[in-house]
C-alpha cells in the first residue's frame, strides 16, 4: 500500500482553517497564557471565562434551541434538563457548595477530553480513515493521557494530594511517587498499544488521517506543557479555555453554516448568523449574549477588563451558581448531540 494511500488527509473545515484553529491555536493559547501569567492579575481568568467560555456555552443553545429540527431530536431532554440541572445546582450551592465545585471541576475535565476525542472522530469521518475499532482506541488514549496529566503533573499533583489530606487520607511522598510511576507506566504501555494499532491499520488497508494526530499532539502539548512548567493555575486555565472554547465556537459555526448551505436552514435565526459571510453577525450575537449574561449575574462589566485599573472581580454565589448550572447543561448536552454516527449530525459535518 503506497504512502499516499496510507495517509489520507481530511479536514474539519479546510486546510488553512484547520491548521489555524485545530493545530496552531494551542501554541498561540500557550503564549497568551504565559504572558498573562507574568503581566496580568487573576482577573484575566474571569475575563477569559466571560469572553470565551460564556459564548462557547451560548453556541450550544444556538444550535439546539435555534433550530427546530435539532430541538425535535431530543425534545424531552431539552425541556426537562434545564429545570432539573438548575434546581440541582441551586440546591448544592445552598447546602453543599464544595460538592458543586468538585462536580463541576471533574465534569469539566471529562468534558474537555471528550471534546478532543469527538474532534478526532470527526477527523476520521471526514477522511474516511481508521478501522471500526479505532474509535475505542482514541477514546482510551484520551482518558489515559488526560488522566495521567492530572495525576503526575506538578500543578495537579499538589491539588489532589492536598485534597486527600483535607479529607483525612494523608499519603506519604513515597506513595505519591509510586502513584506517579504506575500512571506513567500505564500511559507508556498504552502509547505502544496505540502505535501498534496504527501500524495494524496501515497493514490492513485502513488509511490514517495525519491531521487527527497533529491535532491530538498539539492539544496534549498544551495540557502537558502548562501543567508541568508552571505552578500558577491561571496559566493552565487561560490556555485551556482559549483552546477549548474557541475550537468549539469555530466548530459550531461551521456546523450550522454547512447545514444552512446544504439544507437552507430551518430557522431565520440560523440563516442570519450562520449563512456564508455572516461571521460578524455570529460574533456579535455571541458578544451580546456574554454581555447579557454578565448583566444578569452582576449588572456591571468590570470583569471584562482583565483586572485593569477600575475593574475587579466579585462573582457572588448567584453568579457562580448560574454559571455552574449553564456549564453542567453544556456538558450534558454535548454528551449526546455530537454523535458522528448519526445521519442528522453528519449533515452539518
Amino acid at each position: 500500500m503506497s504512502s499516499s494511500a496510507i495517509l489520507r488527509p481530511g479536514y474539519i473545515i479546510d486546510r488553512r482553517q484547520d491548521y489555524i484553529w485545530f493545530v496552531g491555536l494551542p501554541f498561540i493559547a500557550i503564549c497568551f497564557a504565559l504572558i498573562s501569567g507574568h503581566y496580568l492579575p487573576g482577573a484575566a481568568l474571569a475575563a477569559i471565562a466571560l469572553w470565551i467560555t460564556i459564548p462557547h456555552h451560548f453556541v450550544t443553545w444556538l444550535r439546539i434551541y435555534g433550530s427546530p429540527s435539532e430541538f425535535a431530536r431530543f425534545k424531552e431532554r431539552f425541556v426537562l434538563s434545564p429545570l432539573l440541572l438548575v434546581a440541582f445546582t441551586y440546591a448544592l450551592i445552598q447546602y453543599a457548595p464544595l460538592s458543586l465545585v468538585l462536580i463541576v471541576t471533574l465534569w469539566d475535565h471529562q468534558h474537555s477530553l471528550m471534546q478532543q476525542y469527538g474532534f478526532s472522530r470527526i477527523y476520521d469521518f471526514k477522511a474516511k480513515a481508521g478501522a471500526p475499532s479505532t474509535g475505542k482506541f482514541d477514546l482510551a488514549l484520551n482518558w489515559i493521557f488526560f488522566g495521567n496529566m492530572l495525576v503526575v503533573s506538578p500543578l495537579f499533583s499538589v491539588i489532589w494530594v492536598r485534597m486527600l489530606h483535607e479529607w483525612g487520607w494523608p499519603i506519604s511522598a513515597e506513595t505519591v511517587q509510586i502513584v506517579h510511576l504506575i500512571s506513567w507506566s500505564v500511559a507508556g504501555i498504552y502509547a505502544l498499544v496505540y502505535l501498534t494499532h496504527m501500524a495494524w491499520c496501515a497493514r490492513s488497508g485502513y488509511s490514517l488521517n495525519p491531521l487527527k494526530y497533529a491535532f491530538l499532539l498539539s492539544s496534549y502539548f498544551l495540557w502537558y506543557f502548562t501543567s508541568f512548567t508552571t505552578a500558577y493555575l491561571l496559566v493552565f486555565a487561560v490556555a485551556h479555555r482559549i483552546m477549548h472554547g474557541i475550537q468549539y465556537i469555530v466548530m459550531v459555526y461551521f456546523y450550522n453554516r454547512h447545514k444552512v448551505e446544504r439544507t437552507g436552514g430551518d430557522s431565520a435565526l440560523l440563516r442570519f448568523v450562520s449563512g456564508k459571510g455572516r461571521v460578524k453577525a455570529f460574533l456579535l450575537i455571541c458578544a451580546a449574549y456574554a454581555l447579557a449574561f454578565h448583566a444578569l449575574t452582576e449588572g456591571l462589566v468590570r470583569d471584562f477588563g482583565f483586572g485593569l485599573v477600575g475593574f475587579n472581580t466579585n462573582f457572588d454565589l448567584f453568579s457562580y451558581s448560574l454559571l455552574s448550572s449553564f456549564a453542567l447543561l453544556h456538558y450534558y448536552y454535548d454528551a449526546f448531540i455530537w454523535k458522528v454516527r448519526k445521519k442528522d449530525v453528519q449533515e452539518g459535518l
